[in-house]
């Protein structure tokens, strides 16, 4: 891979100097297919888009819609092919698209196939073409007739059950225009039905439909039927077609590289109609296997049964594969064989890292261990430990630990051990342990995924902290003096994600929504009213002499991806976050507070480093502690071009602040208000480069400050000693202040 990215990176100069010969492999009798067009005329339904996937043979691949870059690669061919970097060149490359007269004519014939298709008969294809030094253009022009209707529908079936699918809330309609895609759709329809009420041997190329044009111009009746041939099998056949069928056992096969039939019978359980055949040592328990399996003796056949199964078999994480069929079992009976591929139970992790942040040094390590199967049940255990240890200039040394420990279960509860612990030796030391136990449902074919957090408690608790940043930052005017004290944090929450994405179509635009609500206090402030408990010199109640927080705060994000094809796609996303202190509480916890900028959010500025409002920070390198906030905007653009093999390019434009809720002194223009908050908008733009390798991204973010509302003189909004709150290339850019690059592993939205 190493090699792969040097050769692309000193290839780019190479391919827009050899852009311009983009013939040089094309035969010298042939001509380069260099531009091929879709146009429709006469008809809004039919989009040229919708046709390009007829065309026999298309062009080059393109970026940014003109430039062949995979072509170039490829033209930097010299010498012996079977030279490394030839072969390099080659795979990453693409060969030139040679015109064919056949696959043009081909083109056209299937394009008034489609045209068909849709409804639009008599709709003619022609192509204009233009040849210039050896590159051809081709267009092909679609015109489109009127569409012909459905005049009348009607359903010749006998069977009771079938008529009165193919009869209600029926997709095809008297005055649709005539598409063939919604007939086949109807036909998929009926037979998902059928086999959801124990029709198994029913399929879709059974029914057939027949269409009569001569009673009126453009106008068709239609009758829907079964296959012609179906009046010439024999009644046994026809009789199991339209025979329901119930489920007489399910059999488990926990070895699926082990055939039943196997001379060496593997260990066989049975409990009662549920039969579990094993290989070895046992994989699951038959509990779980029986509580994941949706297929239960005795019940109808059903399609969806048989999905959700394989859905909730493959979600346990030590299964690997399944795989479900079924077998005659007598007079409408079936026998269900599920056979189970174990997965790769124990899996060790291991990662070191070095840092080098303003100046100071660091090293970090960390291990993690997972057991897919802690007790045959298909339980994962994960266990995460990571250090850390850094040089600081002024000579001190600051040390970080924190462990995980979480066990999910296949009935989707998850619990959370973890421990952190913080020395900052001219700073503070700080420890934090927290336990939770979370509940998360999937519904909706998986397009929803709701997570209900039951309890989260947090003890933050600071042994120790230094005279210097108490007298610097914990002033009781600081809003950070509540931060670093000793305080419980006891919440509860519920998140949900949903997105209409499709893997079936990867290349339809799609969305996806996040929100989520969290609470924390309520209970103890009610339990600590209905006592009436002491509360201590700043008015807080307090559990075990430790005061607790008590808040609200809820996040709502949306994305949109609107994809053009497969190299281009154009990425919105929104997101607001708010949280608001009340009751045992003036502020919202420091670990709870929004943070602005970074690799997921305004990436003209550091993380940390931006905000709230138009807060100007000292540029001490522990001044992020009042860069935080109550409110949360981020608005993002990005433009994502696929360039080749796994290389991507992006260019974006972000937006956003913080800002707090209160008017802190420690703070100034950060709060919130309404007439001012657009104007502390902060806006930055930059370019970036992706590896996707489908199981990872990473990316490479380089981002530039266009405007700084930190720059804004208060006294006069619209001047400053910086030239004006806009900065542009002519006001000068810094590298310093106005460049940052980020580094990450993931989309960032």
């Amino acid at each position: 891979m190493r090699n792969r990215l040097l050769l692309i990176l000193t290839l780019l100069v190479g391919m827009v100097l050899t852009s311009c010969h983009t013939t040089k492999f094309v035969p010298e009798d042939k001509y380069l297919l260099y531009k091929t067009k879709v146009r429709v005329n006469d008809s809004k339904d039919v989009q040229a888009e919708d046709l390009k996937s007829y065309l026999r043979q298309r062009h080059n691949t393109e970026v940014l819609g003109f430039w062949k870059l995979q072509l170039d690669i490829w033209n930097l061919q010299k010498g012996d092919s079977a030279k490394w970097i030839n072969r390099q060149l080659r795979k990453l490359g693409e060969p030139p698209e040679v015109f064919d007269e056949k696959l043009a004519e081909a083109s056209m014939q299937q394009l008034k196939l489609a045209m068909n298709n849709k409804g639009y008969f008599r709709s003619s294809v022609d192509t204009t073409m233009s040849i210039k030094k050896r590159k051809v253009r081709l267009t092909y022009r679609v015109t489109a007739r009127e569409p012909y209707h459905l005049r009348y529908y009607s359903v010749n079936l006998q069977e009771p059950d079938l008529r009165y699918i193919a009869s209600n809330r029926s997709l095809v309609r008297e005055g649709m225009i005539f598409d063939s895609g919604v007939l086949d759709e109807e036909r998929q329809r009926i037979t998902t039905i059928m086999r959801s009420r124990g029709y198994y041997y029913f399929e879709k190329e059974l029914l057939q439909y027949i269409a009569d044009s001569t009673y009126s111009p453009r106008e068709i009746d239609l009758r829907l039927t079964l296959q012609d041939y179906m009046q010439e099998l024999p009644d046994s056949i026809k009789e199991r077609i339209f025979t329901q069928y119930r489920i007489r056992r399910v059999i488990f096969n926990t070895n699926s590289n082990v055939s039943e039939e196997n001379e060496q019978a593997p260990d066989t359980v049975v409990n009662g109609d549920y039969i579990f055949l094993y290989h070895g040592r046992k994989l699951l328990r038959e509990r779980t296997l029986m509580k994941q399996c949706k297929i239960r003796p005795g019940e109808m056949y059903n399609i969806h049964k048989v999905d959700n199964s394989y859905t909730a078999l493959n979600r346990l994480s030590a299964v690997k594969y399944v795989s479900i069929s079924f077998t005659p079992a007598g007079d409408s009976l079936l026998d269900c064989h599920v056979a189970v591929a174990r997965a790769k139970i124990h899996n060790v992790t291991a990662e070191v890292e070095g840092t080098f942040s303003a100046g100071d040094w660091g090293v970090g390590a960390g291990v993690g261990y997972t057991n897919r199967n802690l007790f045959k049940g298909s339980e994962e255990l994960t266990i995460n430990a990571k250090g850390s240890y850094e040089w600081r200039q002024n000579g001190s040394r600051a040390i970080e630990g924190k462990g995980n420990l979480g066990l999910l279960f296949p009935s989707n509860i998850k619990i959370n051990l973890g421990y952190s612990y913080q020395k900052r030796p001219d700073e503070f030391t700080r420890t934090i342990a927290n336990a939770g136990v979370s509940y998360y449902i999937t519904t909706n074919n998986n397009r929803w995924r709701h997570s209900f957090n039951l309890v989260d408690i947090n003890y933050v608790y600071l042994p120790w902290i230094s005279d210097r940043f108490r007298d610097e930052f914990l002033k009781p005017t600081n809003i950070l003096k509540y931060s670093y004290e000793d305080h419980f944090i006891v919440d509860w929450g519920y998140s949900a994600t949903y997105s209409t994405y499709r893997s079936r179509q990867p290349l339809r635009s799609y969305s996806s929504l996040q929100y989520s609500v969290e609470t924390a206090g309520n209970l103890l402030y009610g339990i600590s009213n209905l006592f009436k408990l002491t509360k201590n010199d700043n008015g807080q109640y307090e559990i075990f002499k430790i005061p607790y927080a008590q808040y609200a705060k809820g996040d709502i994000s949306y994305t949109y991806n609107w994809i053009f094809n497969k190299l281009h796609r154009l990425v919105m996303h929104a997101g607001l976050g708010i949280a608001v202190p009340f009751g045992n509480a003036s502020v919202i916890p420091f670990e709870k507070r929004y943070f602005a900028g970074g690799a997921n959010s305004v990436r003209g500025w550091t993380i940390r480093s931006l905000g709230p409002g138009g807060y100007r920070g000292t540029g001490d390198r522990i001044d992020f502690n009042n860069q935080s906030g109550d409110i949360k905007l981020d608005l993002n653009l990005e433009y994502r071009i696929k360039l080749i093999w796994a290389l991507e390019m992006a260019l974006f434009t972000d937006a956003g602040n913080i800002w707090t809720i209160f008017n802190y002194e420690s703070q100034p223009y950060g709060q919130f208000k309404f007439s001012e908050f657009y104007k502390q908008l902060a806006w930055s733009y930059g370019i970036g480069l992706r590896l996707n390798f489908d199981f990872l991204v990473l990316r490479v973010d380089f981002g530039v400050k266009l405007y700084d509302p930190s720059r804004i003189n208060y006294d006069n909004r619209f001047e400053s000693s910086f030239g004006g709150p806009w900065r542009t290339v002519s006001n000068g850019l810094s590298w310093k202040d106005d460049m940052t690059f980020h580094f990450a592993i993931g989309y960032p939205f």
